[in-house]
């Protein structure tokens, strides 16, 4: 059955990780058309299955398999879809395997259409996948009467679903501008929403992110001090990027400011080896895949899509390389070409995270996206304040290896600088140069001008198509500029 956003079928029946971070797999009865309070929210332990089910979902799918964890790359947000998309759709990632159909290809020209863009609709089915799981959670827990499901926990996990919306909400918006918004698991209530403007969008994200932060724990221990459940802190710095994104300058550099300050938990690597290892400090918030299956080698589904296994000869065969654009962008002896590239044949591929690497998390947000989010937003703000953001982009270029910046930088300069390290700093990690280009307006100027995305369609592309097939089940929703034309 093919799954719409606003399918009424959210499974009970999930293959979750234990909260104990064992890989021993708990099931919870045959699937039924939704969660209620009788089947899941009657105990503290049913209700932790349920939310865990979601992180589980995000970053596994719902079977595992050598050739499932591949699959997972390919359909799920969560799960390596959004840094591929939107590293093919910028100029990190370009098709290195030659091949010209698909998704992946298109996608890499900037030349979607109704008739190409099946992993872009995965896309945003995932992510409302997401957002169904979460709103289940939320109503699950809030029509709950039982006496067995206690406060503190009614409270920490309606707070972390909601964050887990509006995590999921983010990268829709910024995928695909106006979205619906759905803030309930109910089907009559859904099936029929048209596309919410961006601004109101955000505006729920950023009320559901302050009000789970006032109830999110300030530690780990809720995911045995590993850093797989968001908290407090994760809510704070997504509130960062977000404050970041729409002009709220001085509550990003404040959002921001308190994740950095948190020293106790969280600081960014001086080994850049270190950063994406499972509970790094510099980690904000990982997911982590399931140990179930051997094959797969608990490592994350974007290592297998973006570091393709060795042939018996040694030889690489990757499906993508990272563009001679952003390999050229790197200043001599930089740590983070050194270290996260590996040189092949076809020029280089990204290894953030390496195939066979056993006991890899996937890094949601980490800390040096803190301190870029705050060197923005003072340049932004408070150009005067130059020196204050000029120090943090030296954290990162000290860590990196490379000549630290002096305050005689013009404030047009320091605004260049953020970007430079932005770029090379958050290369082919969720759609962060995807998202840049756009939100600064330098997407067509720098995308137009690489020779295989010639000639540009236009900007039209800059917003990935509404998936067809939703379209003809909600027909209050209205395709995205040109492409019913095309």
């Amino acid at each position: 059955m093919r799954y719409t956003i606003f399918s009424p079928i959210i499974y009970a029946s999930i293959c979750i990780l234990s909260l104990t971070g064992c890989s021993k797999l708990l099931e919870i009865g045959p699937p039924i058309n939704s969660i209620t309070t009788e089947e899941l929210f009657v105990t503290n332990k049913q209700a932790e299955w349920a939310i865990a089910g979601i992180y589980s979902k995000m970053i596994n799918g719902t079977e595992y398999s050598a050739s499932a964890v591949t699959q997972i790359g390919n359909n799920n947000f969560a799960a390596g879809l959004s840094t591929i998309l939107g590293s093919l759709s910028a100029d990190d990632l370009f098709m290195a395997g030659g091949q010209v159909i698909g998704t992946d290809f298109f996608a890499s020209q900037n030349n979607l259409s109704l008739t190409n863009s099946s992993k872009a609709d995965n896309l945003w089915k995932s992510a409302y996948r997401t957002i169904y799981d979460a709103n289940a959670v939320i109503e699950g827990i809030g029509a709950s009467t039982s006496s067995s499901l206690s406060d503190s926990v009614r409270k920490q996990l309606t707070a972390e679903a909601l964050v887990l919306r509006a995590f999921s909400y983010f990268y829709l918006v910024n995928f695909y501008g106006d979205v619906p918004l759905a803030l309930s698991a109910a089907f009559q209530q859904t099936a029929s929403l048209p596309r919410s403007p961006v601004a109101k969008v955000y505006d729920q994200i950023k009320s559901d992110l302050v009000k789970a932060k006032a109830a999110l724990t300030a530690d780990f221990a809720i995911g045995n001090n590993e850093r797989v459940r968001v908290n407090k802190w994760f809510a704070e710095a997504l509130l960062a990027r977000v404050y970041l994104y729409t002009g709220d300058y001085q509550a990003a550099i404040s959002s921001a400011s308190a994740v950095i300050g948190h020293t106790a938990l969280f600081g960014v690597e001086t080994d850049i080896s270190k950063v994406f290892l499972p509970n790094s400090k510099e980690a904000i918030f990982q997911l982590k895949p399931t140990t179930e299956e051997a094959r797969i080698l608990n490592q994350t589904p974007e290592s297998r899509q973006l570091y393709n296994v060795p042939a018996a000869n040694g030889s690489y065969f990757p499906t993508y390389g990272i563009t001679p654009q952003l390999a050229n962008a790197f200043e001599a002896n930089d740590q983070r070409k050194n270290i996260w590239m590996l040189a092949v044949p076809s020029g280089f591929i990204p290894v953030k995270y390496r195939n066979g690497a056993p006991g890899q998390y996937y890094t949601v947000m980490r800390m040096a996206e803190l301190h870029l989010i705050r060197a923005e937003a003072t340049m932004l703000l408070t150009p005067a304040a130059k020196s204050t953001a000029i120090e943090d982009l030296n954290i990162l270029r000290r860590r990196a290896g490379v000549d630290e910046l002096n305050d005689q930088l013009s404030a047009g300069q320091v605004i260049e600088a953020i970007a430079h390290e932005r770029r090379t700093e958050l290369f082919t990690e969720w759609g962060h140069r995807w998202f840049d280009l756009k939100r600064t307006g330098k997407a067509e100027e720098i995308l137009s001008a690489i020779p295989y995305k010639q000639p540009w369609q236009g900007n039209y592309q800059l917003l990935y198509p509404i998936p067809a097939g939703e379209i003809i089940n909600n027909n209050n929703l209205v395709q995205n500029p040109e492409y019913n034309s095309r």
